[in-house]
């Protein structure tokens, strides 16, 4: 069985007039807001107080981890978390101090 990092199930497409760098940027992007989603609905998960939104026991446990990065991917995908933008502002600055 073959391990995959998170980011080789983020397919990004080069956009016309970008670069390979501006891929780059972009598919680190939505890994990283993957990375932030899953982080937030990680959290929202432990504020039940123990309940889970997928019952009890092992099964549920792997059933929820996946369902959460899925959803994760999803919100990332669907939602503007800015992040994005704030990454290009950051890298367009640093190239101009060098």
């Amino acid at each position: 069985m073959e391990i995959k990092s998170a980011n080789s199930y983020l397919p990004v497409q080069k956009a016309p007039g970008t670069t390979d760098s501006q891929t780059e940027l972009r598919k680190a992007v939505e890994g990283f807001e993957t990375l932030f989603a899953h982080q937030l609905l990680e959290t929202m998960q432990k504020d039940l107080e123990g309940q889970s939104l997928f019952g009890e026991g092992v099964e549920s446990n792997t059933i929820g981890a996946m369902a959460q990065w899925d959803l994760a991917k999803k919100l990332a995908e669907s939602i503007d978390l800015g992040l994005e933008a704030q990454l290009q502002m950051q890298m367009k600055a640093y190239k101009e101090a060098k």
